[in-house]
């Protein structure tokens, strides 16, 4: 659990929420047997986040001996998380699915395959030999529901127990997905239950969002269903003027509901039966005697971890591999491809052809074929494709008749493999030549003489060749100091004319000065001379 408190001295802090925690009772070794000696814990066993004082300090590192050690009890294999609203109220936007990113996105990407997530968690597959054999694999979003609780269990405060006894009537009546098991019985799904503003869940002698309680729990029924223990998380309202909103996360509101329930999800998964386990034996699973579990040896450590292409807030858990608190490894890349074509500017004349190579660069494991298209043709030109579909590159033939029309066209090349859709450009230009488009740049006059303290006026003039429809920027050297240029405009299209004016500061030196104007679009770079004379 994250802790609550309110008291600024970090040692002060552990040792009040020592006392405040629901955890397994320590395991001491009998002296006389040298056996070990379970007791039985005081309270219901559930696992959650603790409210912590946002203005304590956070240590970005495991405690010291951190392991996880694994006690025979169940994982979850592939889990299916079901959310669910209790009641009405105003809940946060994203937690009701009606702003995005909503909670459902967050855990369909966190457990999904375009995530690293289970990756981290498959350390902890359980073995055959003393354990349940399970693999920890990628799980899905089973859907938002909000559920009408009997009056009874929906007072102003609203304890551990009326949750599981609502819960099991909600499935019961069919208002919620039944549970899905594993391949040996095994439950993987979990009910993550949201509560609007205005309510207060007790459990364990501890209540939600004060000092010495907690932000949220995940636990498991201890009334059967269809002969099967229910998993669930439990999560208060962590909005403005909840006591979670100050002692639960310094993020946004869903930036610290995403923290705290990947800490509940992390340790539902890897300890699925901590809510009725009694020792340090079965059902327990993946557990730390000193530390307590996967999520709580790492607690209020937060960081940003993107899944699916979003990033989310999530808190960092306990690898027994890199003995520390880590973020999972970074996504891997959903398979893809892109599209380039070398040429990417080609000139046809009338009655002639002319190609280009269209390229496929794979990524993310992508081995699919791709098929091609053109479009954007102008009329009397037809594109054809060499090697269609391909998966590698392909050669297109651009013909144009004796009567297309003639200028300069985009073409769109565009790619299509299953849903993955790219495309590339290539500028063609039809003429009746079929000369490359170029461009010619003049300055008039090639002599300007300027007074100190006034300006005089250039006129540079570019005039564009077979089919040239680009655009030409303009710039200026060789004025030296204490005078300016400015061009209006500072471009020109295809063809036409922009005024570089000198302005010529009075203490300025006077003489002659050499001045380069230079015109570039994309490759083609061409210059001309002219003089200033300074008087």
């Amino acid at each position: 659990m994250s802790r609550f408190l309110r008291v600024p001295a970090l040692s002060l802090c552990l040792l009040l929420l020592s006392a405040a925690l629901p955890i397994l009772a320590q395991v001491a070794p009998d002296q006389a047997t040298g056996s070990s000696v379970q007791p039985q814990p005081a309270h219901p066993n559930v696992r959650g986040v603790h409210w912590r004082d946002a203005n304590a300090p956070v240590g970005f590192a495991a405690p010291a001996g951190a392991h996880l050690s694994y006690f025979g009890g169940p994982v979850i294999s592939n889990v299916h998380v079901v959310q669910v609203l209790y009641g009405s109220g105003s809940y946060n936007a994203q937690v009701a699915g009606t702003t995005s990113p909503t909670m459902g996105n967050f855990y369909g990407d966190l457990t999904g395959a375009n995530s690293g997530y289970t990756s981290l968690l498959t350390q902890y597959n359980t073995p055959a030999s003393g354990g349940t054999n399970q693999t920890i694999g990628n799980g899905t979003f089973d859907g938002l529901f909000q559920i009408v609780p009997a009056a009874g269990n929906n007072g102003s405060t609203i304890s551990d127990a009326q949750i599981q006894s609502e819960l099991l009537a909600q499935i019961t009546a069919g208002h919620l997905p039944a549970p899905v098991l594993d391949a040996a019985g095994n439950p993987n799904t979990i009910y993550m239950i949201f509560f609007p503003p205005g309510k207060t869940i007790t459990q364990g002698g501890s209540s939600s969002c004060v000092a010495g309680g907690f932000c949220a729990y995940h636990g498991t029924t201890s009334t059967l269903f269809s002969g099967k223990n229910v998993l669930y998380g439990v999560h208060p309202d962590m909005q403005a003027g909840s006591g979670c909103a100050s002692g639960c996360g310094t993020s946004t509101t869903f930036n610290n509901y995403t923290s705290v329930t990947s800490h509940e999800l992390t340790e539902a998964i890897t300890d699925a039966f901590v809510g009725i386990a009694t020792t340090f034996a079965p059902p327990l699973a993946w557990y730390d005697q000193t530390n307590g579990e996967i999520g709580d040896i790492c607690n209020g450590q937060q960081g940003s971890y993107t899944a699916n292409g979003t990033t989310y807030t999530i808190q960092l858990e306990f690898s027994n591999s890199a003995s520390n608190c880590v973020l999972p490894p970074a996504t891997p890349p959903a398979p893809n491809f892109s599209l380039s074509a070398s040429p990417a500017s080609l000139t046809v004349a009338l009655g002639g052809s002319g190609n280009s190579t269209i390229t496929v660069t794979p990524s993310g494991g992508f081995t699919g074929s791709v098929s091609l298209s053109a479009s954007g043709l102008p009329a009397g030109v037809t594109a054809t494709f060499g090697t269609n579909p391909t998966t590698s590159t392909s050669t297109v033939t651009f013909t144009a008749s004796s009567t297309a029309t003639t200028g300069t066209s985009t073409v769109t090349i565009t790619g299509t493999s299953g849903s993955l859709t790219h495309t590339t450009s290539i500028t063609l230009t039809v003429n009746t030549t079929g000369g490359t488009p170029d461009f010619t740049i003049s300055v008039a006059p090639s002599t300007l003489a300027v007074t100190r303290g006034t300006s005089g006026n250039y006129t540079v003039t570019i005039t564009g060749t077979n089919g040239f429809a680009g655009a030409v920027g303009l710039s200026v050297t060789g004025l030296g100091s204490r005078v300016t240029g400015t061009f209006s405009p500072t471009s020109v299209t295809g063809s036409g004319t922009s005024t570089l004016r000198v302005t010529v500061n009075s203490r300025a030196t006077r003489g002659n000065r050499a001045l380069t104007i230079t015109g570039t679009s994309g490759s083609l770079t061409h210059s001309t001379s002219a003089t200033l004379t300074v008087q």
